[in-house]
């Protein structure tokens, strides 16, 4: 009937628990010792991939966060650092990782407070095992501990890579359902679209390539498809001629995908549909969306806006050579982008007309949100091709090209920029490392962002002749045009940047 009884029965059983608490403690640390011998890198690589699932999740796996930490020690203040819950859960998922694996400092009071109640709880114990050991012995315990430690530091780098890819893999394949709840079914209909055409992008030429080796070597259809293989790729001269008529450029899924961002054409001068032009289209962007869009579709009015010119986006010639993939973009008038192909197009005359993006894959590599760093100043191919045909050079800037994705720094020397550009040299392509938005989230996925892309066709410099460029009158004259031509396009971005660009600036290297 003592009015503090209840706080001593309480003082009790809390003195049972810590009890019971140090023997479990000390089982699970002979569990550990016992099992590491049969744990290698590996493996501890593969469990801590696995916790740190549940650990770097967003909120929305907040019961997953709340299941792992609860089978733990008490964390104290919750950290939202990955590594830090990896490292902290480990000793109570799996014991094995715990062996050797030196505390990772925070900049939460929970680990040092842990530190300390754990001095004060085994300060007896060590105090009494101490005074036990032999004295020899304690610079080899020392030693010994030391060693572990050093050990445990080189794997330091690897768990947190491991950390790191999970939380990507975890962040890439959320759900926001909270976002997905009252998203209008037009918006939705349109990152459908957007979605088949990325994954056409990506995955066609290989679905393709598959499909033609089953056939000739799994089907009774093998003769029509080598023949179809032969034809395509030894006979049919369609992306050299730009001969092939463009009933996909008309398809309503593209006014889905210019309504995603969305995407404008914006037209300032009258083009004469009695010359042939060449449109220099600037920034190149990731995969130059603007300049498929408005140019190798009719999705944005190009062919109300600009009668009787018909311009063909000219891209790389190995997306000629696969099967079937071939077909889709010739339908849309894309060519093979060869000296070849220009002449041959630019020749007829009659509003026949090319599109370049003039920086190329290496431009791609500085596609950064806020940035319109352009490759030109020693780029005067596209120069020289229309001063030999006659053509009229038409200067494009695309406002808005580098929003649509978010891209890896990678200055110039570093390793990363030193791989793409090998991988340029090599396969005559590169692309920069990127992530923009899910596809049932606006957090984090590969799908671009819906920003807006403003396309705006400048003032045509006028080539009334052709020209010999290989005379040193030809060579000049192309100096001169290709300076005009950066004038020119340096005017276009001051006079739209205030509206499309605020507070951005054209470098120009």
């Amino acid at each position: 009937n003592h009015p503090l009884s209840p706080f001593v029965e309480c003082e009790q059983r809390g003195a049972c628990a810590l009890v019971r608490s140090r023997g479990l403690r000390q089982k699970t640390e002979e569990r550990a010792i016992k099992e590491r011998r049969d744990v290698s890198l590996p493996t501890r690589a593969l469990r801590t991939c696995l916790l740190a699932v549940p650990c770097t999740a967003p909120r929305r796996f907040g019961f997953l966060w709340r299941g792992v930490i609860t089978r733990g020690e008490d964390f104290g203040e919750e950290s939202t650092d990955p590594l830090f819950c990896v490292w902290n859960c480990r000793a109570s998922v799996w014991p094995g990782l715990s062996v050797g694996m030196p505390e990772l400092p925070t900049s939460s009071g929970g680990m040092r407070e842990r530190k300390a109640g754990g001095a004060r709880e085994n300060g007896g114990e060590a105090a009494t095992t101490a005074s036990s050991d032999d004295a020899g012995a304690a610079p080899s315990t020392k030693g010994h501990e030391r060693e572990e430690v050093d050990k445990s530091l080189k794997y330091r780098k690897l768990f947190r890579k491991v950390g790191q890819a999970s939380l990507f893999t975890v962040r890439a394949a959320s759900v926001d359902w909270k976002s997905i709840n009252g998203v209008p079914l037009k918006r939705r209909v349109e990152t459908f679209c957007v979605l088949l055409w990325l994954l056409g992008l990506a995955v066609m030429p290989l679905l393709t390539l598959a499909l033609t080796l089953v056939t000739i070597f799994a089907t009774p259809l093998s003769p029509f498809m080598i023949a179809y293989v032969t034809w395509a790729l030894f006979v049919d001269k369609s992306a050299q001629k730009g001969t092939r008529r463009r009933p996909l450029s008309r398809l309503s899924v593209w006014n889905h995908i210019r309504d995603y961002f969305p995407i404008r054409l914006v037209k300032t001068e009258e083009l004469s549909p009695t010359r042939s032009y060449v449109f220099g289209y600037h920034p190149h962007g990731v995969i130059s969306m603007g300049a498929l869009i408005n140019f190798a579709t009719f999705a944005t009015g190009f062919d109300k806006l600009f009668r009787g010119i018909n311009v063909h986006v000219l891209t790389l010639a190995g997306n000629f050579r696969v099967p079937f993939q071939r077909e889709w973009i010739l339908g849309m008038g894309l060519c093979d982008a060869s000296r070849e192909t220009c002449h041959n197009i630019l020749s007829k005359g009659g509003g026949e007309s090319i599109l370049l993006a003039v920086g190329g894959a290496e431009e791609s590599l500085d596609a950064f949100p806020g940035k319109y760093r352009l490759t030109l100043k020693n780029r005067k191919g596209f120069v020289r091709v229309a001063l030999k045909a006659g053509a009229s050079l038409v200067p494009v800037m695309s406002f808005g090209e580098n929003e649509l994705w978010q891209a890896i720094p990678n200055p110039v020397g570093s390793k990363l920029r030193t791989f793409q550009e090998g991988m340029k040299k090599v396969l005559k392509f590169t692309f920069p490392v990127i992530h923009g938005r899910g596809i049932f989230n606006y957090d984090f996925g590969l799908m671009p962002y819906r920003r807006p892309i403003h396309t705006v066709v400048g003032e045509p410099i006028l080539i009334d002749a052709a020209f010999d460029i290989g005379t040193d009158e030809g060579r000049k004259k192309v100096d001169e045009v290709h300076a005009l031509y950066i004038e020119r396009l340096c005017e276009i971005f001051d006079k739209y940047k205030a509206e499309y660009a605020p507070g951005l600036e054209l470098e120009i290297k």
